[in-house]
């Protein structure tokens, strides 16, 4: 008994099947966990700081509809403000695999005046997490803007990511800060800023996870695979008579997948030239164009910082460009480790950067200026021509409110010229600001 694909009947089948596998796929209901739903969780709570006199900063305003307040009168160095979604059971080490899902659907009304709200996911790791303390669960968190969550928007778990300031804390080899949602145990919604007197008010109406139950890669394998299987039954049973037009054939498909191949590497390293820098790592020119168009939208002003390492073309003179590319990584890497998650860092070209930050505090800005000036100063920079010491040269400008950010641009830019012209190694603020506008200090 054998198969003859060439029949017609034997191929309208296989096509039947195929259609049929793909239209189940499309239509197959989605598996989804409705967090918001009665008994989907077996806790949730309110973040609070714990014991406070008086009256609770953050109280439920309708528990039952998911609905809480926060209002902190004095400053405070925790000031949580969040809903937080226990996902274990008996166990507090074991939690919820949550890479079983793809997207998270979310519902939220917000009140007040944070910049951001932040969506959480805690994951325990037991090669480094500990029960006896909280903040060693690797989190995973993205940051949305009031205008994001304005109508239910929904999220791609792929863009939760591990922030900065856990892996700094924690100090774990590389492979530990990789993102993981296995074993998830708490998701948590919060704002993540100052609210000293402010009044926030939040409500989830819904929040839910949605994944495919069969995976699609596997469907689409499966399919394939299950071509090639007739292909190949087809192909050994004409053999003789058609081994020529095989090989021919072979190495067309070798060829357009090796061309495939590199279409995609040269599609990743397009997209990532699109925004970032490929030799630092932060944002390239066009990434902060991009950034400072959304300051701009947001409407309430930003302080610039420009920077430029003074003699950077003395460097690649004298110790050779793979040094100079040594000395923009390690300046780069300086100025990060003492920036904000909330600023704003990229490269504008050759040796020199742009900070952004949200806010019109110049007084701020310019005491970051210095701050970085001294790290800069302070740091060696090891090659093969030994241990090199940099400076950096400073132009602080101000953007106010409604105001354009090319013209803070070009003042940051005078300013540093100023820093230039008056020895390098200096922070240089732009003349043109009042100094007793409220703006300013």
């Amino acid at each position: 008994m054998h198969f003859d694909l060439s029949k017609p009947n034997l191929l309208m089948g296989g096509i039947v099947l195929t259609l049929a596998a793909l239209a189940g796929l499309e239509l197959a209901p989605q598996r989804t966990l409705e967090l918001t739903a009665p008994g989907a969780v077996g806790n949730l709570y309110l973040s609070t700081p714990g014991e406070t006199p008086g009256q609770a900063p953050v109280q439920w305003v309708d528990a039952e509809h998911l609905r809480w307040r926060c209002h902190y009168t004095a400053a405070a160095n925790y000031q949580p403000c969040g809903l937080t979604f226990s996902l274990t059971g008996d166990d507090p080490a074991h939690g919820m695999d949550l890479s079983r899902f793809d997207t998270l659907e979310m519902d939220l009304a917000y009140k007040g005046p944070a910049h951001f709200v932040r969506v959480a996911v805690r994951n325990f790791d037991p090669r480094f997490s500990r029960l006896d303390d909280g903040n060693s669960s690797r989190i995973h968190s993205v940051n949305l803007r009031p205008r994001d969550i304005a109508r239910p928007v929904t999220l791609d778990l792929s863009e939760l990511t591990v922030p900065e300031w856990w892996i700094q804390q924690f100090d774990l080899p590389r492979e530990y800060n990789r993102p993981s949602l296995e074993n998830a145990t708490a998701l948590s919604i919060d704002l993540p800023s100052d609210l000293t007197g402010q009044e926030h008010e939040l409500q989830l109406r819904r929040l839910v996870l949605k994944g495919e139950w069969v995976s699609r890669d596997r469907v689409y394998l499966a399919i394939l695979c299950a071509w090639l299987l007739g292909a190949s039954l087809m192909v050994l049973r004409g053999w003789k008579q058609l081994s020529q037009s095989n090989t021919r054939q072979q190495r067309e498909i070798d060829a357009l997948t090796a061309r495939t191949r590199q279409l995609r590497v040269e599609q990743d390293k397009l997209r990532r030239l699109a925004t970032i820098d490929e030799l630092t790592g932060v944002l390239n020119r066009r990434g902060l164009e991009q950034a400072l168009d959304d300051f701009e939208e947001a409407a309430q002003g930003m302080t610039l910082v420009m920077l430029d390492i003074d003699h950077f073309k003395h460097v690649n003179d004298r110790h050779g460009h793979d040094c100079g590319d040594e000395v923009l990584k390690r300046v780069t890497a300086v100025v990060a480790a003492n920036l904000r998650a909330s600023d704003v860092f990229g490269r504008l070209g050759g040796e020199e950067f742009l900070i952004a930050c949200q806010g019109t505090r110049v007084r701020d800005a310019a005491r970051l200026a210095e701050k970085l000036r001294e790290r800069v100063q302070q740091s060696e920079i090891n090659s093969s021509a030994g241990r090199i010491t940099v400076t950096a040269s400073f132009g602080v400008a101000l953007a106010p409110p409604g105001a354009p950010a090319a013209g803070a641009l070009k003042r940051a830019d005078e300013a540093l010229y100023r820093a230039k012209e008056a020895g390098r190694n200096r922070v240089e603020t732009d003349k043109s600001l009042v100094s007793d506008s409220p703006t300013t200090v």
